[in-house]
């Protein structure tokens, strides 16, 4: 049987021919495809970035609006001299962000949609209520805040970016940027920093400390060497690693972009340098004496600070005589007796023209309802006492306690006065105000028993002089503003237990006139440490031997920002300013703050990294990288979203910018 085998030659040429050419025209397809993909990567890669250019730049522009809502034309006070935020600011402020920030900005190409969604009340809206971005914002994150008490607002800004050119198919992104606008001082932005650039100040790192969060300075100083103090005073100094910034450093001039290289920063991490044409400086002064003054003023106390405050405890004194009248309900004179040692020297009075008075019963208690005078020994020895009428003193005043000690009203003394607490509570539940010194000092192991033992001041604190509270293997706790005409100082227990255990519990705003010390003593917060200090000194910070030879556990550190969670090393909470220098050293002591800290002058800080067990034996460089600092701020931005009354408001909302969530 014959076979022809030709037609199946032309079969098989014609299906190699068709698996070619499919198999081109697929390779052609994909290269196309991934041609198409990548130009459309790249639109997608371009228009993001140009709208993130775009919140930057009304961020920018933002800050040259905010001034022209001064805050004080919106500042009232209502009758009882409280003061409060006028309604039309939010439609004024509504009207500058529509008008002036989102209109120009909509109509751009890459754009579909531009808002800004206000989340400072207890409901979200957007400032442009005729061309929302989203359908549903009911379930936004809002931060409740009092907008008839508080200028702070938080605003969304909300970019939709679509693909103008419509062959490439649908892009769209959605970016979403956090400013917090605020009345509170420029310092409080900020982790750590200095104001000044004059020479031989300014932020000066000597060491290797650690911040998490932005830093300031217009003028900085970086040194590989610590500097650290002996006990006889001495200082030396010890090699080791660079300081690093886990966030940006803001500047309002160009002096330190010669110092922006990797050899200058721990492990090379170089921060992003950014120019803050907004840091407004406090006026410290005015602010203290406005503070100072409507207090007395709510007490019936007809006294002035002025200037620097030189005259301000004698007027004290003259307010307080010239406004309450003699007590005559006091007929029996008691001198002091019983009182414990320690007090011994305090109660001895040589003046002989000068009556003192034990009041230790309910009965002599109910007795004070005018102006006493003499020195005063109140002391709840064997009983609890309460004294529910204002307490007036033309001397001294002592008030110390065994059992319970509660007072009820205003403290008013022309002398010194002394809260001395051995057991039980004694609370203080409205002002204390001393012509002459403040001392509280409390002795109470208190440390499960806050609830019970300890003293609790709930009022504010203005004294004439100087102030001091002294914890003592104890907790204390402080409420309110406390301003000092003379120096401000917080003491531990030098000689107590290896791990720190005299601590100040405070949500409280203080002013030194001079100078500002705390030492050996831990700062926390009350209300679950989300309160905190806020302390402005006229004159030197000095904290000192905070945690001394204490160190972490693990020291290993885990990474950017590099801060620890070991919950053994309290942080200290709140933020500390001085109008003029501080010097601080991480070397023996331990610092760790959760906050801020701001020299307008100069602030030093010295630092290294690693386990100390003694100032003579100091870990080698080489040791110390991969440990922890031991001088760490980790920056607080919850400051920025409480409502502070008595702090320094400025004369225009300034912004604080947060995360950007593209999506």
């Amino acid at each position: 049987m014959l076979k022809n085998e030709r037609g199946n030659t032309l079969i098989t040429v014609l299906l190699m021919s068709l698996v070619f050419t499919v198999l081109g025209m697929s390779i052609l397809a994909a290269s196309l495809g991934g041609a198409k993909r990548t130009e459309t990567r790249e639109s997608d890669i371009s228009i993001t970035y140009n709208s993130v250019k775009v919140i930057d730049q009304m961020t920018s522009e933002l800050a040259g609006i905010l001034p022209s809502l001064p805050l004080e034309d919106y500042r009232r006070k209502n009758i009882e001299g409280k003061l409060y935020v006028r309604s039309d600011f939010d439609i004024d402020l509504k009207n500058k962000l529509k008008d002036d920030l989102i209109a120009p900005y909509k109509t751009e190409d890459n754009i579909s949609c531009l808002n800004i969604i206000d989340l400072s009340g207890s409901s979200a809206g957007f400032i442009d209520s005729s061309a929302p971005c989203m359908d549903d914002i009911s379930n936004y994150d809002t931060f409740n805040i009092e907008r008839e008490n508080d200028f702070t607002r938080v605003l969304d800004i909300i970019i939709v970016t679509k693909n103008p050119v419509e062959t490439e198919g649908k892009i769209t992104r959605t970016l979403r940027k956090r400013i917090i606008l605020s009345p509170l001082p420029s310092f409080l932005k900020y982790a750590a920093g200095s104001f000044s650039d004059e020479n031989d100040s300014g932020l000066i790192l000597n060491g290797s400390a650690n911040f998490s969060g932005n830093v300031y300075a217009n003028r900085l100083t970086i040194n590989e060497d610590a500097e650290y103090e002996l006990r006889d005073g001495s200082k030396e100094k010890t090699d080791t690693n660079m300081s690093s910034i886990s966030g940006d450093l803001y500047s309002s001039t160009a002096n330190l972009l010669p110092l922006l290289i990797k050899e200058n920063f721990y492990k090379e991490h170089v921060p992003e340098l950014k120019h803050d044409s907004q840091f407004i400086n406090i006026d410290f002064d005015r602010t203290m004496n406005e503070q100072a003054n409507e207090l007395l003023s709510l007490n019936g106390i007809p006294a002035v600070r002025a200037g620097n405050g030189s005259t301000f405890s004698e007027e004290i004194k003259s307010g307080i005589l010239s406004s309450f009248a003699i007590n005559t309900l006091i007929k029996e004179q008691k001198k002091q007796s019983g009182l414990p040692e320690i007090l011994q020297e305090l109660g001895n009075n040589n003046e002989s023209d000068i009556k003192s008075y034990l009041i230790n019963t309910p009965e002599d208690a109910s007795l004070l309802n005018g102006l006493i005078q003499g020195d005063v020994v109140i002391m709840a020895e064997d009983t609890s006492l309460e004294l529910n009428e204002k307490l007036i003193v033309d001397g001294d005043l002592y008030l110390v306690n065994f059992e319970d000690l509660t007072i009820y009203e205003d403290i008013l003394v022309t002398g010194r006065t002394h809260l001395v607490n051995f057991n039980g509570k004694l609370e203080v539940n409205e002002n204390i105000i001393s012509a002459n010194d403040i001392i509280i000092e409390s002795y109470a192991h208190n440390k499960d028993e806050l609830s019970s033992k300890g003293i609790k001041v709930n009022g504010d604190i203005l004294s004439g002089r100087n102030t001091a509270i002294n914890a003592l293997n104890t907790s204390i706790e402080m409420t309110g503003t406390i301003i000092s005409n003379g120096s401000f100082t917080i003491n531990g227990d030098e000689t107590g237990e290896p791990s720190e255990n005299d601590q100040v519990i405070f949500d409280s705003v203080v002013y030194a006139g001079k100078r500002a010390n705390i030492s050996n003593v831990n700062i926390l917060g009350l209300e679950n440490n989300t309160k905190q200090l806020v302390l402005m000194a006229k004159d030197d910070l000095l904290l000192t031997r905070i945690n001394e030879f204490g160190n972490f556990d693990p020291d290993d550190e885990a990474g950017m920002p590099y801060v620890p969670e070991d919950e053994t090393i309290k942080p200290l909470k709140g933020f500390f300013y001085t109008e003029k220098d501080a010097e601080l050293y991480g070397v023996g002591s331990l610092f760790y703050i959760n906050g801020g800290i701001f020299a307008k002058e100069k602030l030093i800080i010295n630092a290294i990294r690693g386990e100390v067990k003694s100032i003579e034996e100091l870990p080698s460089r080489s040791s110390q990288l991969d440990k922890y600092s031991r001088f760490i701020v980790n920056y607080d931005q919850n400051v920025l979203l409480q409502r502070i009354d008595t702090l320094p408001i400025v004369k225009h909302l300034q912004i604080f910018s947060d995360e950007l969530l593209i999506e």
